[in-house]
C-alpha cells in the first residue's frame, strides 16, 4: 500500500470514530460538540498538508489516537486518575510525544541545519508555542462560553490553580520522550 493510500485510509477510519463521538455528543447535548468539530476539521487540515509536513501514515496514525483520546472526554474520562495520574496529565503527554514525533521528521526534510542541539531546541520551542496557543484558546473558550467539557470550556482537567504550567510541562514531558526516541534511532543508524 502507498504512504498516500495508508493516510487516505488512517483519515477515514478516524473521521469515522470522530463523528461517532460528535453524534453520541450531540445525543447528549454535550459541550464536546465543539470539541468533535474542532478537531474533525483540524484532522482533516493536517491531511491536506501531509504532503508539506512529510507526515508519516504511523505519525498520522498516532494522531489519530490522540484525538480520540482527547475526545473520550466526552465519557467524563477527564475526571478520572488512572495509576494516580489524571486522565488529563495523559493526553497532554501524548500531545507532546505525538507533535514532536510529526515536527521532528517535518525538521529533518525542511531545515538544512544539522546540529542536533539546535533541533532539538527548536522542537522543544515548537511544542511550547502549540502548548501554549491550545492554553490560550482553552482560556477564551471559558471566558467566552464558561465552564463545561472540552477545551473550548472550562471544566475537568482546568481545575488546579496551576493547570496551565501543568500541561505545558507534560507537553514538553512527551516531546522529551520522542526527541530521545528520534536520537536513540539516529545513532543506532550512525552505528550501523
Amino acid at each position: 500500500m502507498k504512504k498516500d493510500d495508508s493516510n487516505k485510509l488512517i483519515l477515514w477510519l478516524f473521521l469515522i470514530i470522530l463523528l461517532g463521538f460528535e453524534l453520541y455528543s450531540i445525543s447528549i447535548r454535550s459541550t464536546y460538540v465543539w470539541d468533535g468539530l474542532a478537531l474533525i476539521g483540524f484532522f482533516i487540515f493536517i491531511y491536506y498538508i501531509k504532503d508539506r509536513l512529510h507526515l508519516h501514515p504511523f505519525h498520522f496514525f498516532l494522531l489519530g489516537i490522540f484525538l480520540v483520546a482527547h475526545n473520550l472526554g466526552v465519557f467524563g474520562l477527564y475526571f478520572n486518575s488512572y495509576y494516580g495520574i489524571e486522565f488529563d496529565t495523559y493526553v497532554h503527554f501524548y500531545f507532546g510525544l505525538v507533535s514532536t514525533l510529526i515536527l521532528f521528521r517535518t525538521y529533518d526534510h525542511i531545515v538544512k541545519i544539522k546540529d542536533n542541539k539546535i533541533k532539538y531546541f527548536a522542537l522543544l520551542v515548537m511544542i511550547l508555542g502549540m502548548s501554549a496557543f491550545h492554553e490560550l484558546l482553552e482560556y477564551a473558550g471559558g471566558v467566552m462560553l464558561g465552564e463545561g467539557m472540552g477545551f473550548l470550556k472550562a471544566g475537568a482537567g482546568d481545575i488546579e490553580m496551576w493547570d496551565t504550567q501543568t500541561d505545558m510541562r507534560n507537553n514538553v514531558f512527551g516531546g522529551l520522550l520522542a526527541i530521545a526516541i528520534y536520537h536513540f534511532k539516529t545513532n543506532l543508524k550512525k552505528k550501523k
